[in-house]
């Protein structure tokens, strides 16, 4: 039976009680649907391009956002192709609603990687071949069913999820399972385990994004740098250093997207005409509002629309984007998601 070979010290205590209290923080803190699907989209994007750049992909950010979108880009198609796996992946994952993850889950989860890159018959099996500093390939299959039983059973009970996840991670990266995206299928699990415990809260940060800044430094926590072998304690540190970077990050957007929308409250004091109090729940809900909106909402000539627009910027509470013309909309000053994440 696999038993981790790690031993707590008080970085690691630390840095679990900072995971865990910024996701409590998170799970309790209000914030409206429209902001928090924003959040999980604009998380999506880093998400996707982060986790196949350390897979070697060569396209941006700029264009992974489009192939987000739907939209088609010129670019290496492998390159393309792995991003929509990678969509695909996500998708798998999030679909099933905490199952446990098995060794056809593993498998599933290759063939979903490696789907239009590789030949058909290479995904979805274990290597056959020795890769030199991970393990035998004839070990692979019975350390990686230890690992889920492990992971999955009471021997694992005390151990944090967090801590779990890092540890799975670790280990399946260490077992290189595939010939490639070895290291995709353990960030998936890994992240797919830390999601059960996060629940929502997961899709608002990536530690993808944190592995990618510094990729040299990740690879050499999973692989040893030179003579030195990986060691899971340090894995460990990293791994969950940069787990409470991110997801603090979220804690701070959070509180400060709860406090500003706290601040609507006062509005209701300044004199301001119903209709335009309208104005301003539309726009928290919706993330903006346009003329043509407003005069919709409240049955609103142009001028009158634009008029108690322009008064609710002059008093400081939207700000408009754009000067003239359809493109014009306005939103609530505190609108600065960009800065949050």
């Amino acid at each position: 039976m696999y038993q981790p070979d790690f031993q707590y010290n008080d970085r690691i205590v630390r840095l679990l009680a900072r995971i865990h209290a910024a996701r409590e923080i998170i799970l309790n803190t209000h914030v409206p649907p429209s902001w928090e699907r924003r959040l999980q989209i604009n998380n999506l994007f880093r998400l996707a391009y982060h986790a196949t750049s350390l897979e070697e992909n060569g396209l941006s950010i700029r264009q992974v956002t489009k192939l987000v979108n739907g939209q088609d880009i010129f670019g290496d198609e492998t390159d393309k192709m792995q991003v929509l796996n990678f969509l695909e992946l996500n998708d798998y994952l999030q679909e099933m609603e905490y199952d446990e993850i098995t060794e056809d889950t593993i498998f599933t989860l290759h063939k979903i990687a490696m789907k239009n890159i590789a030949p058909e018959d290479e995904i979805g099996k274990y290597r056959t071949t020795i890769m030199e500093g991970f393990m035998e390939p004839e070990r692979v299959r019975y350390c990686i069913r230890d690992l889920l039983e492990w992971a999955y059973g009471e021997d694992s009970d005390d151990v944090l999820p967090a801590l779990k996840a890092a540890i799975v991670h670790f280990e399946l990266y260490r077992m290189h399972p595939f010939e490639k995206a070895s290291g995709t299928v353990a960030r998936s699990v890994s992240s797919y385990m830390l999601a059960k415990n996060f629940r929502e809260a997961k899709k608002l940060f990536t530690i993808e994004e944190f592995f990618n800044q510094g990729k040299k430094d990740y690879f050499e926590r999973l692989e040893g740098k030179g003579d030195n072998k990986p060691d899971i304690n340090e894995w460990l540190e990293y791994y969950l250093y940069g787990l409470a970077l991110k997801i603090s990050r979220v804690e701070n957007a959070v509180l400060n997207i709860s406090r500003d929308y706290g601040t609507i409250g006062k509005y209701i004091q300044t004199g301001l005409k119903d209709r335009q109090l309208e104005a301003i729940r539309f726009a928290r809900e919706m993330g903006k509002i346009t003329n043509k909106e407003y005069q919709k909402l409240c049955d609103l000539s142009v001028s009158t629309a634009k008029r108690d627009l322009q008064d609710l910027v002059k008093k400081k509470i939207f700000i408009q984007v754009g000067r003239t013309g359809r493109g014009t909309y306005y939103k609530l000053r505190f609108d600065h998601l960009d800065e949050l994440i």
